[in-house]
């Protein structure tokens, strides 16, 4: 039969076992949450990743009243200027999930990315959507990675006017311009195209798909192996790209940082920074994000693909009402 005074000793050492082992837990839980953060607290040379994911374009186009998640130019702006404040990020993994956008945003984002892969490793990886606009913006990167199913490609512009001339007669309602030339209001909803409208608009939806065209034989010409069959501006799945040299690899994200390590001399256990964005105030929410860059015109030309579904005549019309009220 065991004493009292032994349950007592034997109680004492299982509680003395039992704060030693919390202790020594906090410790490794501690040195491990620290290890983790590593790079963003010591020097410790790292690749750091940006998600990109969304239609692009600028904060107040017509496009954001059809979808979700956008990549504006000031957000990648913001991600970039954290990377290249930091001087351990050896490499950078730039993550795209878009069906592309406007244009002209498309183009800020490739020279911002462009300027980025002349100081660092740039891998970009294409995971599910990397079309129009979205491969545009990967073009720069040292190498381009993309899911086998991942949708990419689609080297080219497209552009949509709407017409709610016969709407308008339906309804009695009647449109008066008042304009200073001819072609002033040029691609107007209110009545029909001109067929010399239609070919000043054709005209510049060719002259920015050239430049598209442009992009890619700049970035990738050594690597393409069918130029009629790009030029066709259809999107590819990442087999496909691949054979057509658009991507250079297949893979997943974890594919992309490995390239990311070996491109830029790193060991395989360097460690990887994930940048966010920084959170809107309270006062940015409360005036709209913060965001002041606008879409002026009616007519933009996009480099996206599929193009935005789901669109309803109202909204339509709610969206060319916001147009008129900011011009």
């Amino acid at each position: 039969m065991i004493s009292p005074k032994s349950l007592r000793t034997m109680a004492l050492k299982w509680w003395v076992w039992l704060l030693i082992g919390i202790c020594i837990g906090g410790i490794v839980a501690s040195s491990v949450a620290y290890f983790l953060m590593l790079p963003e607290r010591v020097g410790i040379e790292h690749v750091a990743v940006i998600q990109l994911s969304g239609t692009i374009s600028y904060s107040e186009s017509p496009l954001t009243l059809f979808s979700g998640e956008t990549i504006t130019p000031d957000k990648v702006r913001e991600l970039i200027d954290e990377v290249e404040a930091d001087p351990y990020a050896k490499a950078v993994v730039i993550v795209i999930n878009s069906p592309g956008g406007s244009a002209a945003a498309s183009e800020e984002i490739y020279q911002m990315i462009k300027k980025l892969s002349q100081e660092r490793v740039v891998v970009a990886y294409i995971a599910e959507y990397g079309a129009s606009g979205g491969y545009y913006i990967s073009l720069p990167a040292d190498r381009i990675i993309a899911s086998p199913h991942a949708l990419t490609g689609s080297v080219g512009a497209v552009s949509l006017v709407i017409n709610f001339a016969e709407l308008m007669d339906k309804l009695g309602i009647r449109a008066e311009t008042f304009k200073s030339g001819r072609l002033k209001d040029i691609g107007s909803a209110w009545r029909p195209l001109t067929e010399e409208e239609r070919r000043i608009l054709q005209s510049m939806v060719d002259s920015i798909a050239k430049v598209f065209e442009e992009r890619v034989e700049e970035n990738r010409g050594d690597r393409i192996r069918d130029w009629d069959e790009i030029l066709t501006a259809r999107p590819f799945i990442g087999m496909q790209a691949l054979k057509l040299g658009l991507i250079d690899d297949i893979g997943n994200l974890e594919d992309a940082i490995d390239a990311a390590r070996a491109l830029a001399g790193l060991p395989e256990t360097a460690p990887v920074k994930w940048i966010k964005p920084r959170k809107p105030t309270l006062l940015e929410l409360l005036l709209g994000g913060g965001e002041s860059k606008a879409m002026k015109l009616s007519y933009e030309i996009l480099l996206m693909w599929p193009l935005p579904t789901g669109i309803e005549p109202d909204q339509l019309i709610i969206a060319r009402t916001c147009q008129l009220i900011k011009d």
